[in-house]
């Protein structure tokens, strides 16, 4: 081996190095270039909650429900199951009309219900909606 000549520890000179960080730069910036082209669509939920059987903690994972207004959404219905977004929204203090369209994707209600569905406690399959 030349004395001018550098090599790495793995024994490839300078223009090996070059070719392997092309081939590995060349496709990450192709699929860079090819997920900016198009902006994605909007992803509809494929999961609601029951809002009268979930525990708080996953009614505080919601859109614009903290700690406190799940608390809220849980005392609610001990007093009496809630019927739809509109009883929701009257008998919880905290939720307007903003936050009740923010939830209105992720939550079922008794009435929306097929007969004859079971599933976890809290969480209700729904089938993706089709563009």
């Amino acid at each position: 081996m030349a004395s001018g000549a550098r090599r790495s520890l793995w024994g490839w000179d300078v223009p090996v190095r070059r070719l392997l960080a092309v081939v590995a730069l060349v496709p990450a910036f192709a699929l860079g270039a090819a997920s900016v082209g198009e902006p994605s669509a909007a992803v509809d939920p494929t999961l609601s909650v029951d809002v009268n059987t979930a525990p708080a903690g996953v009614l505080s994972a919601l859109p614009r429900i903290g700690p406190v207004l799940a608390g809220r959404i849980v005392a609610g219905r001990e007093e009496r199951p809630f019927d739809s977004i509109e009883d929701l929204d009257a008998r919880v203090r905290g939720i307007g009309p903003a936050t009740a369209a923010a939830l209105r994707p992720f939550l079922r209600f008794p009435e929306s219900d097929g007969p004859g569905e079971e599933a976890e406690p809290g969480l209700l399959p729904q089938t993706p909606v089709s563009p």
